[in-house]
């Protein structure tokens, strides 16, 4: 199925479920428009106004919109893509420039125009009190005269010759405002406490009346097959814009794109003018509900919806972390053991709520039936948009490919500020900004090459969604990066986790390995997963020797870490400088705590001794490591931090029996 087709069936299935033109919804959430039909939002600054009109079409008053409130309006076929110098009426609620002979003589001309002929309808058998009681009043002609007594009353205004409005006159604050571009809004006052005011932004009944007026106008048109529908109707060759003004739609102005197979650009594709609007207006819709919409670079969208569930009340996203415990703030662990320091409840990211509870098994009654349809969009310039890619899954399919992605990925993160070890797979954000960014001066991994991060989440969504395996630049840059371990700081752990999870799906895409465990593994004998163990326990015994005293703890980088970049790519060499430096703490150690040592000291004799028994140990002791180091590390390091939390709840649970007796 196109993604056009894939939109309009959506939209028709929304219709038959009476979840269209939600009005009474307007200002608490995101709605759906009818046919035909646009919205606005305040900016707050002077540029949607209100007009109240009593049931005789007398005016009332007229208010300024607060910041962020919504307005519905009927558009037409020229009006809704128009731009520059195009006029273009819409129908009833435009702005004053066009209600307005005084500001423009001539878009009012074709304004009237415009209403008229709807009124005309009207006038034909097809009664609407609000556009009646409108119309009288807009007969009048003092729609102008009547904004500015209004809207300025309390302030000391004058009307320039140039109908500009100067406020504050002879004030410091005074100020000229410009109303050619304030857009008017009706609303009628019921006389009937009991009945509600008919407003043009929330009249169903005039939106519908709008609509069975221009599918009027439409049947005298030209009639062609639509190709996305397959009925017989009015076909456009233009189509409004999203994004601003930009096109999802748009014929080539450059004949060679169709020359030879066309005699012009409107045979490429029939599209009828009702499907187009349900197919932009079901897009438009999409991308302004939070639930369905994630902004994934400068001009990058994901869009992401249910065939059943068209809002996404589920809360299912792909490009999210999924986890299978409840979403922790990471905090940095004052210790400095393994914790995470990003925080995604900051930068806009979270855990998938609907695929996080099936993954973790506390929802197993999720309807899994239905359709899944997401698209990656790409505003390329102001005036085009680009499907830069679209794909239709069954839902169940869908639930089970997230599964595979999050069971070939997932790894443990430690939460400082919570203790806890939570077994999650980063989002695709989070592996694009670790691989390809760096440590700020805030203290977490930011990609700020837009582009570059985009790319690589369109790859990461493909991988997932299309069981692609990963891609194996990712996993270079990626131990690239672990290899330069001055490059962190406070997210040095947080770094190795994630890299640990990108070694992982590529280890099980490429090596064929069924699972890949974050446990200490005794039977490994590989030389690269050796030297991380053995670098682990040299990095931990200095860190114990330097933090003797608990109340005064040595806060610096350790030899172990000063070489880590050395020791990756020659670390026989740089075994022999670290075995020299580290002997003063070993001193330390024997003598303040000599059970540390004897344990650091076990492994470290274990784990040289199996390196240097490996056949073809001198040609291969210099040789740079491979990802296995990462893995290595972590384990051990895992493994001394449990032993070692374990011994210190030990004795303080010794200290405690002692005190009772």
């Amino acid at each position: 199925m196109s993604v056009l087709t894939a939109l309009y069936q959506t939209y028709c299935s929304a219709l038959d479920n009476n979840m269209v033109d939600q009005t009474e919804q307007l200002q608490q959430r995101t709605i759906l428009l009818p046919v035909y039909h646009s919205s606005k939002k305040s900016g707050g600054t002077h540029d949607i106004a209100e007009v109240t009109l009593s049931e005789n079409g007398k005016f009332i008053k007229a208010e300024w919109l607060s910041k962020d409130r919504i307005i519905i309006f009927p558009i037409t076929e020229g009006s809704i893509a128009r731009a520059g110098k195009v006029v273009a009426p819409h129908p009833l609620c435009d702005e004053l420039s066009y209600l307005s002979n005084e500001l423009n003589p001539e878009k009012h001309a074709e304004y009237e125009k415009v209403r008229k002929d709807w009124v005309s309808y009207m006038e034909d058998g097809h009664p609407n009190r609000l556009l009646l009681t409108v119309n009288e009043y807009l007969c009048r002609g003092t729609v102008f005269k009547d904004c500015i007594d209004s809207l300025f009353a309390a302030d000391n205004c004058r009307v320039e010759q140039d109908h500009t409005v100067r406020v504050n006159v002879g004030d410091k604050s005074e100020k000229v405002i410009k109303l050619d571009k304030t857009f008017i809004t009706f609303r009628v006052e019921s006389m009937d406490s009991t009945e509600k005011d008919l407003a043009v932004s929330t009249s169903q009944e005039l939106h519908q009346h709008y609509i069975n007026y221009i599918r009027v106008k439409n049947a005298e048109q030209p009639q062609e097959q639509c190709d996305i529908s397959g009925k017989t109707t009015y076909c456009v060759s233009r189509h409004r814009g999203l994004l601003g003004n930009a096109k999802l739609v748009s014929i080539s102005n450059h004949d060679e794109t169709y020359y030879g197979r066309f005699n012009d650009g409107e045979e490429i594709v029939h599209i009828g003018y009702e499907t187009s609007q349900r197919i932009h207006l079901m897009l438009k819709y999409l991308l302004e509900n939070d639930q369905n919409r994630k902004k994934i670079g400068d001009s990058s969208f994901l869009v992401n919806w249910f065939s059943n569930d068209i809002g996404n009340e589920e809360g299912a996203s792909l490009v999210d972390s999924f986890s299978s415990g409840e979403d922790l703030n990471e905090e940095e662990d004052e210790e400095g053991d393994i914790c995470d320091t990003y925080s995604p409840k900051t930068f806009g990211e979270g855990i998938s709520v609907s695929i996080n509870e099936y993954l973790s098994g506390k929802k197993t009654n999720i309807p899994l039936g239905g359709k899944f349809y997401i698209m990656i969009l790409d505003k390329i310039s102001n005036g085009r948009i680009s499907i830069k890619y679209f794909r239709e899954l069954p839902k169940a399919e869908l639930f089970h490919r997230v599964e595979r992605w999050y069971e070939t990925t997932n790894w443990l993160f430690f939460y400082g500020k919570a203790r806890e070890n939570l077994r999650e797979t980063p989002s695709l954000f989070r592996y694009a900004d670790v691989v390809f960014g760096t440590e700020n001066e805030k203290g977490y991994i930011e990609c700020r090459n837009s582009k570059l991060k985009t790319k690589n989440v369109e790859r990461l969504l493909s991988c997932v969604l299309d069981n692609r395996g990963l891609p194996i630049y990712l996993k270079d840059r990626m131990l690239e990066n672990l290899c330069n371990r001055n490059s962190y700081d406070k997210t040095w752990d947080y770094a190795v986790s994630v890299g640990c999870s990108i070694f992982k799906k590529y280890q099980i895409d490429y090596q064929n390995k069924k699972e890949v465990n974050e446990m200490l593994d005794e039977s490994k004998q590989g030389r690269s997963y050796l030297h991380g163990r053995l670098l682990a326990v040299y990095e931990t015994m200095e860190k114990t020797a330097l933090n003797r005293d608990p109340n005064n703890p040595i806060k610096r980088a350790t030899n172990a870490e000063r070489l880590w970049s050395a020791y990756t790519k020659s670390p026989e060499r740089t075994l022999g400088i670290l075995v020299k430096k580290i002997e003063p703490y070993k001193e330390i150690l024997i003598k303040n705590n000599y059970n540390f040592f004897r344990r650091y000291d076990e492994i470290i004799t274990n784990v040289t001794g199996r390196i240097r028994e490996q056949p073809g140990y001198e040609k291969q002791k210099n040789k740079p490591l491979d990802e296995d180091f990462v893995f290595g590390y972590y384990a051990q390091k895992q493994d001394l931090y449990k032993k070692k939390e374990k011994k210190q709840n030990n004795e303080a649970i010794s200290v405690d029996e002692g005190g009772k007796m």
